[in-house]
């Protein structure tokens, strides 16, 4: 992380450091604290841009999991959303994941 990306980082984590405080494994719980952070963003970005949607929206969203440059890599979807042209929520497609 560049200077500024980790305190970007910081400032996003700020509002879940009781929850981090609490969990008995943070380094696990550190991941899912960012993504909930960053879900606030992205809410906000689908609720702010609703009216240029124009025949729909899918969100993906998860955790990226790196892994060592011989394995592959993971990523551990958290939500799949589906909006209308309108920004309604018309489903979760998680469970199609599953």
């Amino acid at each position: 992380f560049s200077d500024f990306q980790q305190g970007a980082v910081q400032e996003l984590i700020l509002p879940f450091g009781k929850r981090l405080a609490r969990a008995d494994e943070r380094m696990r719980e550190l991941p899912y604290a960012l993504y909930d952070s960053q879900e606030v963003m992205v809410t906000d970005i689908v609720n702010t841009g609703k009216a240029s949607i124009k025949q729909g929206l899918a969100v993906l969203g998860g955790i990226q999991i790196n892994t060592a440059p011989d394995q592959l890599d993971y990523f551990h979807p958290l939500r799949f959303d589906y909006y209308d042209a309108d920004g309604n929520l018309v489903e979760n497609m998680l469970p199609y994941l599953r």
